[in-house]
Formats: structure tokens, C-alpha cells, sequence
């Protein structure tokens, strides 16, 4: 019956600081043990029954949590404030990092050479800084929230338990800090750079920069492309403090691909977001000439990208859907419900 001890003792130390953890796992067990040579059956010669007795007698994990603690009510408690704030500070941090190197292009690119550009940049920063305080405060207090409502909502039952995860179905750290690092960078240069998506040269005799996009036509886009971040957000948080696939995850994950799908749909059917004078600005820039077989190449290209693009974009999400199906399909027997 020791699997089932274990289920019970990574449940009630998830629930508390990593620092904590390994102490109260210790005292966990050697109270759970105590009480069962107290009915005569200790180690592994009890049976499931009297453990399930002690369990029970011990209470649901979430309530002998909060017997450790100081406190029992937080906006983010002490199972999620370590990754709350590893997430915080890649969030930040990120942010800083992408928009200073925006603003480095954007300066010698340019020919304004006031100190207007730079007084941008920091109010830039400050503001998008308080902006990622606020959507990761509150993406972990709502989890936090789910955590707390899921475990008041279940009946307590030893043997509903959820296993301890396998090590070979957890999710490697390195995939949600990846995933964090895309959703920024997709943020930063949609919403503050978009005219870098296109074609580039930055040369003395030459320079000129010809956008893919229409930035006012696009503007009105935007709160889907903020939209798109925070869930994704949402989504790389929860792998961060899961660490393997639950239906819960499974759920977010699903809701991102939607989301991420018809805002492509959306923003990509409409004719308006592409530079309508790309193909002149090209011509100009000395790229192609007029009547050439590769001008018309490109035109014909630059014709069909919209609804290539439409394509690429429901294809990959379809693919990336199927296969985040199949890993929580192949580990369904793990937990189904978000620990902290």
C-alpha cells in the first residue's frame, strides 16, 4: 500500500513551499506510519484498507496542507509563488530584451536623433512592464483559484487519489520557458514592430524597409494578438507548475489553438492588413522590374500568401491538437486535476 501513501504525500507537499517540502514529507510519513503500528500493521503489512483508515483520519491533502502553513487564503499560495515568480521574471525580462533591441534597430535605422525615441522607450517599458505584472498576477491567481475550487469540490476518497506523475511523462522545464519566450517576442512584434516583418536592408548607399503589413490597417487587430499572448501565457504557466499532462492542461492547450486559429482567420482574410504598395515598393527599392518573370513570381506569391498563410497556420495547430491529444491520451490514467 506504499503507492498509495506516496499519492498521498506528493499531494499534501505539492501544496506547499518547495523549501518546506522535504521536511514535511518526512514528518508526513513517519506520522502515517506511527498510526499504522498503532492498529498493529506497520510498513507494508497493512493492508488498503487500513491505510485508506488513516488517510482518511488524516483528512483531504489540501486540508493537512494547510495545517503547515501560517496561512490558509492567498491570492497566490505557496504552492505556485516559486513559479509565479520564475514566470514574472521571464515575462519582464523578456520584454525588456526584445524591446530594447527593437528600439536599437529602430535607432539606427532612423534619422531622428532627439531624445524623443528615447523617452518613448522607457515610458514603453515601464508600461508594458505593469502590463506583464498584471496579466501573470493575475493568470496565477486564477489558477490558484481553480486549484482551491477543484479541491473543495471533490469528495475525499483515498483511493481517488492521483498518482504521483511518472518521471518520463513530465514535462521538461525547458518547453514552457520556450513557449514564454515565443508568446513575448509574438507580442513585442506585433504590437510594437510590425513594420520590421517584411524585407530589410540597412546599408549606407542603400537602405529602405518594405513591411508585409499594413500597421493602421492592422491596429484594430491588436487585442486579438493580446488576447492570443495571454493564453498562451496561461497555458505555459500551467506546464510550468504541472509538469505533466493533465486534462486541465489538455483543455488550455486546446483553447490556445482555437483562439490562435481563428484570430489567423480573422486578421489574414482581411485584404486591408497587407501593404497594398509592396509590390511597387519593391520595384522602387531596384528588387525586381516590372514584366520579369521573377516579378511575377513574386506577385503571383504575394497574391496567394494571405490564404497560404491561412493554410500553413490550421494545418500546424491541427498537427500540434492531434499530437497533445495522443501524449494526453497515452497518460490519461495521471492526474486530471490541477495540483499546486
Amino acid at each position: 500500500m506504499m503507492d498509495l501513501i506516496n499519492r498521498y504525500v506528493y499531494a499534501v507537499t505539492q501544496k506547499l513551499p518547495v523549501s518546506q517540502r522535504a521536511d514535511i514529507e518526512l514528518e508526513l510519513r513517519g506520522l502515517i506510519e506511527d498510526m499504522l503500528e498503532d492498529r498493529g500493521a506497520p510498513g507494508d503489512t497493512a493492508s488498503r484498507e487500513v491505510v485508506e483508515q488513516v488517510l482518511l483520519e488524516l483528512g483531504p491533502p489540501n486540508e493537512m496542507a494547510a495545517r503547515y502553513r501560517v496561512k490558509e487564503r492567498y491570492l497566490i499560495g505557496p504552492g505556485l509563488i516559486e513559479g509565479y515568480w520564475s514566470v514574472l521574471k521571464i515575462v519582464i525580462y523578456s520584454l525588456v530584451i526584445f524591446l530594447s533591441i527593437s528600439y536599437i534597430i529602430e535607432y539606427f535605422s532612423s534619422t531622428d536623433s532627439s531624445g524623443k525615441s528615447l523617452l518613448e522607450y522607457f515610458v514603453t517599458i515601464l508600461s508594458v512592464s505593469i502590463q506583464g505584472f498584471a496579466w501573470v498576477t493575475g493568470i496565477f491567481a486564477f489558477i490558484e483559484y481553480l486549484g482551491a475550487r477543484t479541491d473543495k469540490a471533490k469528495d475525499w476518497d483515498p483511493s481517488q487519489l492521483d498518482p504521483v506523475p511518472d518521471t518520463a511523462t513530465r514535462i521538461k522545464p525547458i518547453e514552457p520557458i520556450i513557449g514564454f519566450l515565443a508568446s513575448i517576442l509574438f507580442f513585442v512584434v506585433f504590437t510594437f514592430s510590425i513594420d520590421w516583418l517584411g524585407v530589410i536592408r540597412i546599408s549606407g548607399e542603400q537602405s529602405f524597409n518594405i513591411p508585409v503589413f499594413d500597421k493602421e490597417a492592422f491596429a484594430i487587430y491588436l487585442p486579438f494578438i493580446w488576447a492570443v499572448t495571454a493564453i498562451g501565457i496561461l497555458k505555459d504557466a500551467m506546464k510550468l507548475i504541472l509538469r505533466t499532462w493533465t486534462s486541465q492542461l489538455v483543455a488550455v492547450h486546446l483553447i490556445f489553438n482555437v483562439v490562435f486559429t481563428i484570430a489567423a482567420i480573422v486578421i489574414l482574410s482581411d485584404p486591408a492588413i497587407m501593404n497594398p504598395m509592396f509590390m511597387n515598393q519593391l520595384v522602387d527599392a531596384n528588387l525586381l522590374t516590372t514584366g520579369e518573370a521573377s516579378y511575377n513570381t513574386v506577385n503571383r506569391i504575394w497574391n496567394q500568401s494571405r490564404e497560404g498563410l491561412i493554410y500553413i497556420i490550421v494545418i500546424i495547430n491541427l498537427i500540434d491538437t492531434v499530437s497533445v491529444g495522443m501524449k494526453w491520451f497515452r497518460h490519461k490514467d495521471g492526474p486530471k486535476v490541477l495540483s499546486k
